[in-house]
């Protein structure tokens, strides 16, 4: 039966999700925190040397796209694990991922350093101001708006960086005030916890969870067919 997009509906399946599979996600979440927690000490303290300070940031942003990547495919696997079993090798993103996603992620951080450092030049006034808090917004707006759509499709479709920015606008231009509405949960939801780190703990992966299947949902809302995940969770 065709469902279409629904914030009520998306955030109670992705409460369900979590609910059901909280041990795995739970362990997945630890580990990276330990692994990501582990190579910032390493790099920031123990690391005295400026080019292997540098080359190690590198790295571990390297390995933050990878872990994501993999929580990502994480969700997509328990998403349809009512279908078929999967094992370890299945969350394991693939090099073309990893590739296209890091290439979309340096453009968009380039973007965004160039537009920041072009309000600088410009001194300072009310319209410099005015335009400082748009740029800023934009970037928030498209980093948790677009941007996780964008991961998705690199993630489900194996998508290409510039294709996935263009699947994602033709994704949501159908829904966008319910999903600018899901985005302003988000952003509730981001801001409260980032109050205590245990909440970011939960909050983190939850809103990815709430992303994915988000995507899902939208992807659905645009197909004439059964809405799986919702007959099946």
């Amino acid at each position: 039966m065709y469902h279409p997009f629904s914030v009520t509906e998306t955030l109670s399946i992705a409460w369900h999700i979590l609910k059901k599979n909280f041990a795995t996600i739970a362990v997945y979440t630890l580990v990276v925190f330990v692994i990501v927690g582990g190579s910032g000490f390493v790099i920031y303290n123990l690391l005295n040397d400026e080019v292997l300070t540098s080359i190690g940031i590198v790295l571990l942003l390297i390995g933050i796209s990878f872990l994501f990547l993999g929580f990502i495919k994480l969700i997509f696997q328990l998403i349809d694990k009512e279908f078929y079993d999967f094992d370890f090798a299945d969350i394991v993103p693939k090099v073309k991922m990893l590739i296209s996603y890091i290439i979309l992620l340096v453009i968009v951080s380039t973007l965004a350093v160039f537009m920041t450092n072009a309000i600088k030049y410009l001194g300072d006034g009310i319209v410099q101001s005015i335009l400082g808090i748009g740029i800023f917004l934009f970037i928030q707006f498209f980093f948790l708006f677009y941007f996780p759509i964008c991961a998705c499709f690199i993630v489900d479709d194996q998508s290409g960086p510039f294709e996935s920015v263009a699947q994602s606008f033709n994704l949501i231009k159908g829904n966008f005030v319910k999903y600018f509405l899901l985005f302003l949960l988000i952003e509730a939801m981001v801001l409260i916890g980032s109050l205590t780190r245990i909440g970011m703990i939960f909050v983190i992966p939850f809103v990815n969870i709430l992303l994915v299947v988000a995507y899902r949902k939208l992807v659905y809302s645009h197909l004439d067919v059964d809405d799986e995940i919702t007959e099946t969770l």
